[in-house]
């Protein structure tokens, strides 16, 4: 663990210090657990989020719910997939790295949305 944190400093042509920390960011590698607790909470902050925003706008009924879906499923896809750009099939397929969180989600979504909405509105 502690030689996966360690930082290198190396001297580049232009007389400036780069550092390069090993294991953290993007450039680690996640093992399955980071990673899904990783998207399970990027879920529940785009509940939180889109709760929020769609209880200040008048949205109602079907269309938030399967905007929120629409934007939960491509926020979670955008991340594993083109910023971290690792291999789904390593971590379970799509369907475990979509679905993970997902239903929390989906309650404080719902949470936010309706008492922001009635707290806005009426």
């Amino acid at each position: 663990m502690a030689s996966s944190m360690r930082r290198r400093v190396a001297r580049s042509d232009k007389g400036g210090d780069e550092v390069d920390h090993e294991g953290a960011g993007i450039e680690g590698e996640w093992d399955k657990d980071k990673l899904l607790d990783a998207l399970h909470w990027l879920k529940q902050i785009m509940g939180v989020i889109c709760g929020v925003v769609f209880g200040f706008l008048p949205i109602t009924g079907f269309v938030g719910a399967a905007a929120f879906a629409a934007i939960n499923a491509a926020s979670s896809h955008t991340f594993y997939h083109s910023y971290l750009q690792i291999d789904e099939d390593d971590y379970g397929g799509h369907s475990a790295l979509l679905g993970e969180g997902f239903m929390p989600s989906v309650f404080v979504f719902q949470l936010c949305w309706i008492l922001t909405y009635s707290l806005v509105h009426y």
